[in-house]
């Protein structure tokens, strides 16, 4: 049985300007499929799309930039939004 101290609040919704110019390659984000939020990087993009690794999975899975958004960590009673690791895209 959870005591109301272990279940966490939704995080604070995230400012447009955090995505305006997208995710980067190996960004760390959460998608939401399948009802729920699942960790992973970005592996790709495809025009407006991205994939994304799944590593409890090792599924690399195509999604619209509308179910992502950037990975954060539930640490002594707040959300913590940790630094971008990705690199820009080079697609030459």
């Amino acid at each position: 049985m959870f005591t109301s101290a272990a279940i966490r609040p939704v995080p604070p919704h995230q400012d447009e300007t955090m995505s305006e110019n997208g995710y980067r390659l190996y960004d760390m984000v959460d998608v939401f499929a399948n009802d729920g939020w699942w960790f992973g990087f970005i592996s790709g993009k495809i025009g407006e799309e991205y994939y994304v690794y799944f590593p409890t999975t090792a599924d690399n899975i195509v999604y619209p930039s509308h179910v992502l958004r950037f990975h954060q960590e539930w640490s002594n009673g707040k959300w913590i939004v940790l630094p971008r690791q990705g690199k820009i895209f080079d697609l030459h």
